[in-house]
C-alpha cells in the first residue's frame, strides 16, 4: 500500500475521531474502540479485551483509542 495513500487514512480516522469525540464519549466512555474508515467497528472495556478482537484488522487502516469523558491533565 501507498504511504500516501496510509497517511490519507489515518488522517481521516483522526479527523473523523477529534469531530465526534464528544458524542463517543457518551456512548463510549471508559472503554477501548477500533475506528476504521471513520466509524468505531469494535468497542470494549479493557486493553486486553481490545487487543483481542483488533488482531483482525488491517493495523495500517485502525486507530485504537481510549475514551473517557473525564479531563485528564498531562504534564510534561
Amino acid at each position: 500500500m501507498e504511504k500516501e495513500h496510509l497517511f490519507r487514512i489515518s488522517r481521516e480516522n483522526n479527523q473523523w475521531l477529534s469531530e465526534n469525540y464528544d458524542d463517543l464519549k457518551k456512548r463510549y466512555d471508559k472503554c477501548w474502540i477500533v475506528i476504521q474508515d471513520r466509524k468505531v467497528v469494535q468497542s470494549a472495556s479493557t486493553f486486553d479485551e481490545i487487543m483481542k478482537v483488533v488482531r483482525k484488522y488491517d493495523p495500517n487502516k485502525v486507530r485504537v483509542e481510549y475514551v473517557q469523558s473525564e479531563e485528564v491533565a498531562m504534564f510534561f
